[in-house]
């Protein structure tokens, strides 16, 4: 179920600065979600691809960042992954895994992304969120 701070309009919303966070664990994107409420960006979380990609359909704008889980029911995070980099233009997309931490075996043209390995401190994340800012907001 994707989850907001705001409800979900029929239409896409106008252009504001948000993330995209995509687990399968309710409390992975609960535990973002809360901790960066007061991050002045809307937060967006949901339990899988399909909903990941309803939600990018309903915002006018590109995410600042979308951070995915590798391993979820349907689509897993890698391919999830590859869809994102060829849509989206200005993302960063960073891989979340607490079991496949060693990059050497993901495939190679996703090596480069950025990897969160679980468990996670939410200053890493905030870390991630201020570099990924401050480049999208360069390229706008």
């Amino acid at each position: 179920m994707m989850q907001t701070t705001q409800s979900l309009p029929t239409e896409p919303r106008p252009v504001r600065d948000w993330i995209l966070v995509v687990d399968d664990e309710q409390a992975i994107n609960g535990m973002i979600s809360s901790a960066l409420a007061s991050n002045q960006l809307e937060v967006v979380t949901a339990l899988n691809a399909v909903e990941a990609m309803h939600a990018l359909e309903q915002h006018e704008a590109e995410p600042v960042i979308v951070l995915t889980d590798v391993l979820m029911p349907g689509m897993d995070g890698l391919t999830l992954a590859r869809k994102l980099l060829a849509r989206l233009k200005r993302s960063k997309v960073v891989i979340m895994s607490g079991h496949l931490t060693d990059i050497s075996w993901w495939p190679a043209d996703l090596r480069e992304l950025v990897f969160l390995a679980k468990p996670f401190r939410m200053s890493e994340v905030s870390s991630l969120i201020d570099v990924a800012r401050a480049g999208f907001n360069r390229q706008s």
